[in-house]
């Protein structure tokens, strides 16, 4: 074996034993600095949701004692602190992060039920103001004034009947011809635009015509007096958005009571009969509002001093 040879032999040994004693180190630095750094992630990581979310001061201080707990680690891992007082110091610090971000996360989680509490508590006195204007609507419709009582709009609901249309098939989508002209307005007039809704249902009701049966036979437009409460308040498109919005189920009685008061308190209502807006004529008006539990916010909808006027206070939000 030549000089050469036994000196890259050499070499590559010497080589070999660099790495492996490099390796050993690293291994070595892993072994005693792991935990340090994962606890610094950890305390980093703390501090950067805290900040984010505008934690409170518990949580905040939670993150101060994880790198606390992080710097103690450190000390010891280099040689720099006994074991005995990074004992003490560690289990004192991981015992007070334990309960600090226990409360925390109590507080998170109350916050959050309380949220959610008020989010449905708006949710539920808007449903149930916009029900009471649809019901106002119907009742002045009928009535000529606004329902002034709670009791008499509660009856209403129950009682109540309003107009339904039972609407099939559609308006032929053409001129009349001469004889429908005759029948329709009996004059000469010109043909010069498509039947209107109107006169295709009078068209309908002229059974010798000679399109009645192309054109009219499915045709129907009669209104009839349905219950209030099951053409609105019980219908399926209605029940199905209420369980949407989680308000739950309809109760007409529940509608004067502002929700999550336990019934102790009413909207207030009021309304005029005859107001005047001039130049002799005379209109109903009504308001409703009230204060909500948990944010004082008021809620209402109507005005005594603008006839007809429903207008709701979370429409211009």
């Amino acid at each position: 074996m030549t000089v050469s040879r036994i000196e890259k032999i050499v070499d590559l040994l010497s080589y070999k034993s660099k790495e492996i004693i490099m390796t050993n180190n690293f291994s070595v630095l892993f072994k005693k600095y792991s935990v340090p750094v994962l606890l610094i992630i950890i305390g980093l990581a703390l501090l950067i949701v805290g900040l984010a979310n505008n934690q409170g001061s518990t949580f905040m201080l939670s993150a101060v004692l994880m790198f606390v707990a992080a710097g103690l680690s450190l000390l010891y891992s280099s040689g720099k602190l006994k074991t005995m007082m990074l004992v003490v110091f560690g289990v004192l610090a991981g015992l007070v992060a334990i309960v600090l971000l226990s409360i925390s996360w109590t507080e998170v989680s109350s916050e959050m039920k309380e949220q959610a509490k008020v989010d449905l508590m708006q949710k539920t006195a808007k449903q149930n103001l916009e029900d009471i204007i649809y019901i106002q609507k119907e009742y002045q419709e009928r009535n000529g004034v606004f329902a002034g009582t709670w009791e008499e709009l509660i009856d209403f609901v129950k009682n109540g009947k309003v107009d339904y249309i039972n609407s099939e098939g559609s308006v032929p989508s053409r001129k009349y011809d001469a004889a429908e002209r005759s029948y329709l307005y009996g004059d000469n007039r010109a043909i010069d635009v498509n039947m209107t809704e109107l006169e295709a249902y009078r068209l309908s009701k002229w059974q010798a015509g000679p399109n009645w049966e192309k054109d009219f036979n499915n045709f129907k437009r009669d209104t009839t007096k349905v219950s209030l409460i099951q053409s609105k308040f019980q219908s399926k498109p209605y029940l199905e958005a209420r369980k949407l919005t989680g308000v739950g189920p309809f109760y007409p009685d529940s509608l004067r009571f502002i929700p999550f008061t336990k019934g102790k308190r009413e909207w207030n209502l009021k309304t005029k009969d005859s107001l005047d807006v001039g130049d002799g004529v005379k209109a109903p008006a009504v308001r409703v509002k009230g204060i909500l539990p948990f944010t004082k916010e008021e809620m209402f909808f109507g005005s005594l001093t603008s006839p007809n006027q429903l207008d709701a206070s979370w429409q211009n939000k």
